[in-house]
């Protein structure tokens, strides 16, 4: 899959927190595909390109899976940053950049080659009943709202990653924000999100072959799981269901990928990496975030305790699989 021969170890802190290794262990090298994916909040690698290409390079992905990339953002420089993002990388970054969701479309990046898919490659529509009966139950104000407009369809996402004899099927994706009650329009709009997601994945798996999936993006898990267990499966026998990747902050117990200070709300954990567990194994993973990092690294990195907070109110996951 394109993927470097390193280390299981991330840092040595985060090894002796989490239990992937013990102290004094020299664990082997193992081929592994380590997957990033963030909600980046818009602009963030225009307003800020040194600090996002630090972060980027500390992770050392080999899959970016970014949502809420604006239309009007400037796609040559995030190329160029990810290309840039490691002093000595020879490989090359292949991008397949999501037509659907508007101000929230979402772009597929991975050292390996990539094939397009036509079930994602264009505009995802909302089926037209369900499109009708949202904007029934929407205020007039909320129908006003270009940012809760359905007209360049669901925020979704999907390419196949080609690489060590492998094909990997990504999808990333960006629920509807909001709605704290079952029955708001916003609980509805996610419910129909992730039937029309989990339609299409079922839709590729049974026109190509797919080796494995990773599903990643802003669930927006605010009210129910319910969205989070559809787009879990079931899909087809090879790939029967997806799993959530458990992951944690460098603290080894905090789990919150969205942060709340200073609003109404408290941190949760609104993104998610799933898995299928039939071919992958997660071998590591952490949720990234500036305030975990040490005073020396955060020195080397010439990053602040804030930068995490100052390129989104969301933070990257980082999740390493191995092939099963």
């Amino acid at each position: 899959m394109a993927s470097r021969i390193r280390s299981i170890g991330i840092l040595s802190a985060f090894i002796l927190i989490t239990g992937f290794a013990v102290a004094g262990e020299q664990p082997e090298a193992v081929s592994v595909l380590r997957v990033l994916s963030w909600n980046i909040s818009d602009d963030s690698f225009e307003s800020h390109p040194a600090e996002f290409q630090a972060l980027l390079a500390r992770a050392e992905p080999d899959v970016l899976l970014l949502d809420e990339v604006s239309p009007s953002s400037d796609l040559d420089q995030l190329r160029s940053i990810v290309a840039d993002m490691q002093a000595n990388d020879a490989d090359a970054w292949h991008f397949d950049v999501g037509e659907s969701g508007g101000r929230q479309r979402n772009v597929v990046a991975s050292r390996a080659p990539q094939e397009s898919l036509p079930e994602f490659s264009s505009i995802v529509p909302y089926p037209e009943a369900d499109r009708r009966y949202i904007l029934e139950q929407m205020s007039s104000r909320a129908r006003a709202n270009p940012n809760w407009s359905m007209d360049n369809g669901i925020p979704v996402n999907g390419a196949l990653i080609l690489g060590n004899d492998k094909r990997l099927l990504v999808v990333s994706a960006d629920l509807q924000c909001c709605g704290g009650d079952y029955e708001s329009w916003q609980e509805y709009r996610r419910r129909v999100e992730a039937r029309e997601i989990h339609r299409r994945i079922r839709d590729v798996l049974a026109r190509t072959q797919v080796d494995g999936i990773v599903l990643a993006g802003d669930f927006n898990s605010v009210n129910t799981n319910v969205p989070l267990v559809m787009l879990m499966g079931p899909y087809d026998q090879n790939h029967s269901g997806l799993i959530p990747a458990e992951i944690y902050h460098l603290d080894g117990s905090t789990a919150w990928t969205w942060d709340g200070r200073g609003t109404p709300f408290p941190s949760s954990a609104l993104d998610y990496q799933m898995y299928s567990p039939e071919s992958l194994r997660v071998q590591a993973g952490f949720i990234l975030d500036s305030e975990d990092f040490s005073s020396e690294e955060l020195e080397a990195l010439g990053l602040q305790p804030k930068t995490s907070n100052q390129l989104s109110d969301h933070r990257p996951l980082v999740v390493e699989y191995v092939w099963q």
